[in-house]
C-alpha cells in the first residue's frame, strides 16, 4: 500500500492524477483534514488503502473498455479521443508502478525559457495585497532575478507608490490596453533600484471595464514579458476580469488576515476561481479537449451553480456526476482541478497560533467542498513599522534599516514557494 507521508504535495497529485485516469473514479479525489499529534494533517483515504493488483486489474479492465480498436464504428474524432485517452493510460499505469516500486515520480521540467507568473489575489481591499507584491517583487530583484511588476488592479492602481515613486509613470498599461503603444513592453518603467514595473492609471475613465479581447491580449503579452519572475497585483475582487488574470499565472498567492471577513472572503476568492476555471473550459478559445461536450458542459454548469438549501454543490458531487454519465472525460477535468493550487499568505498577524488555526480550516473546507489543497506558505506579521511607512511614502521596505524581521518572513515565503533557494 501507498505511503502518502513520503511524497510531497506536487507528487501527490501526480499520484492522483494517474488514479483517476487508471481507475476513472473521483475517489482518488478524496482528501480529509485530521488532527494527529495536536497537529493537522492531511490524509488520502484512496491512495492508503491501495494496492498494486488493485491498479492492475483496473488499468486492464480501462484498456477493455476504451481501446480505439474496440471503437471503430464511431466517428473519428471519437477514435482519436480514445487513443489519446489511452495514450494517457499508459503515462499513468506506468507512473503507479515506479510509485509502487518504491521510487518517487520523476519531476516535471517547467517554465523554461519564459517568465514564471506569479498572480497576488484576495476577494478583499486594504489587506496588503500591493505592499506584498511590491516587496517581493523588490525581494527577488535584490537577489539577482529579472522581476517585473505589473499593476492590475485596473480600479485601483497604485503599486507604484509602494516600489517608490510619488507618481504615475508617463507610459502605463492604459496606453497598451487602448493600443497607443503597441507591445506591453513598451511601458515598462525600470527604476534605478528595484523590479521593473508596469504601471496602471485609474484616473482614466472605464480603466477597470476591459472587453474580453483586450485581457486576452494583455494576458498573451504578460507572458512574453522578458523577466524571470512576473508579479500580477491584482484588485480585490471576483470579477471575471481578476479571476482569469489569477487563473492565467503559474503561481497563485491568495491573501488575507485574521479579520474573519477577510479569510471569508479568501476563501470566496478561491472557490470562484476555481468555478470559472472549470467553467472557461468550454469557452471558444478554449484547447480544452473535450470543449464540444455538451454533456460535460452541462454537468459543469450545474456543479458550479450556487448551492441552495435543498441541493449543496461541491466538487466532490461533480466529480461523482461526470463519473457516473461520462468517466471517460472524468480524468480531464480531475486534471484541471489538480493544476489548481492556491498558496495562502496570512498578512498582519499578531498571533502565530490563531493563524495555524485559520489557515488549517481553509485547508479543510477547501478539501471537503472543493477537493483542492491550499498551502500556507508563511505568515506576516504585523509590524508598526509598515504602517508608518505606508502613511509618510518611505518605500520600498524589505531594503530599509528596520526591517530585518520582515525582510526575513518575506524571504522565507519566497524559499517556501521555491522562489529562491
Amino acid at each position: 500500500m501507498l505511503q502518502p507521508e513520503r511524497y510531497s504535495q506536487a507528487e501527490i497529485r501526480k499520484i492522483q492524477r494517474a488514479c483517476c485516469r487508471v481507475f476513472m473514479s473521483e475517489k482518488a479525489m478524496r482528501s480529509v483534514v485530521v488532527s494527529e499529534n495536536q497537529r493537522k494533517v492531511l490524509r488520502y483515504p484512496f491512495l492508503e488503502q491501495l494496492t498494486y493488483e488493485e491498479v492492475k486489474r483496473a488499468y486492464r479492465s480501462n484498456v477493455m473498455a476504451y481501446h480505439p480498436d474496440r471503437h471503430q464504428d464511431k466517428r473519428p474524432e471519437d477514435i482519436d479521443f480514445f487513443a489519446r485517452h489511452l495514450e494517457g493510460l499508459n503515462d499513468s499505469y506506468e507512473l503507479l508502478t515506479t510509485v509502487f516500486k518504491g521510487k518517487r515520480p520523476e519531476e516535471t521540467a517547467t517554465h523554461q525559457g519564459r517568465s514564471r507568473i506569479i498572480a497576488v489575489g484576495g476577494a478583499k481591499g486594504g489587506i496588503g495585497k500591493s505592499i506584498f507584491a511590491a516587496n517581493l517583487g523588490m525581494q527577488l530583484s535584490s537577489l539577482g532575478f529579472r522581476t517585473a511588476v505589473v499593476d492590475l488592479d485596473l480600479g485601483g492602481s497604485n503599486i507604484h507608490i509602494y516600489l517608490g515613486l510619488n507618481q504615475i509613470p508617463e507610459t502605463t498599461l492604459n496606453d497598451f490596453m487602448n493600443r497607443r503603444i503597441a507591445s506591453l513592453a513598451g511601458a515598462v518603467v525600470r527604476p534605478a533600484h528595484g523590479p521593473m514595473l508596469i504601471a496602471g492609471n485609474n484616473g482614466e475613465l472605464g480603466a477597470a471595464n476591459i472587453p474580453f479581447q483586450t485581457k486576452m491580449r494583455l494576458i498573451d503579452n504578460i507572458a512574453k514579458l522578458d523577466a524571470d519572475y512576473v508579479i500580477l497585483d491584482l484588485g480585490g475582487s471576483t470579477d471575471f476580469n481578476t479571476l482569469d488574470f489569477f487563473l492565467a499565472a503559474d503561481l497563485g498567492i491568495v491573501l488575507t488576515t485574521l479579520d474573519q471577513p477577510a479569510y471569508l472572503e479568501a476563501y470566496a476568492f478561491i472557490k470562484t476561481a476555481l468555478q470559472r476555471k472549470l467553467n472557461r473550459l468550454f469557452g471558444a478559445d478554449s484547447p480544452f479537449p473535450a470543449r464540444s461536450n455538451a454533456v460535460l458542459k452541462q454537468i459543469v454548469q450545474d456543479g458550479t451553480r450556487p448551492p441552495d438549501n435543498d441541493h449543496p454543490r461541491t466538487i466532490q458531487d461533480l466529480l461523482a456526476a461526470v463519473a457516473h454519465e461520462d468517466p471517460v472525460s472524468l480524468p480531464l477535468i480531475t486534471d484541471e482541478i489538480l493544476n489548481f493550487s492556491p498558496c495562502l499568505v496570512i498578512n498582519r498577524c499578531f498571533d502565530r497560533q490563531a493563524a495555524l488555526k485559520v489557515a488549517a480550516t481553509l485547508r479543510s473546507v477547501a478539501c471537503q467542498r472543493l477537493s483542492i489543497d491550499i498551502n500556507h506558505v508563511g505568515t506576516i506579521s504585523k509590524h508598526p513599522f509598515i504602517e508608518h511607512s505606508t502613511s509618510y511614502l518611505h518605500h520600498p521596505l524589505v531594503l530599509r534599516p528596520g526591517a530585518e524581521r520582515f525582510n526575513d518572513e518575506m524571504r522565507s515565503i519566497a524559499g517556501t514557494l521555491g522562489l529562491i533557494r
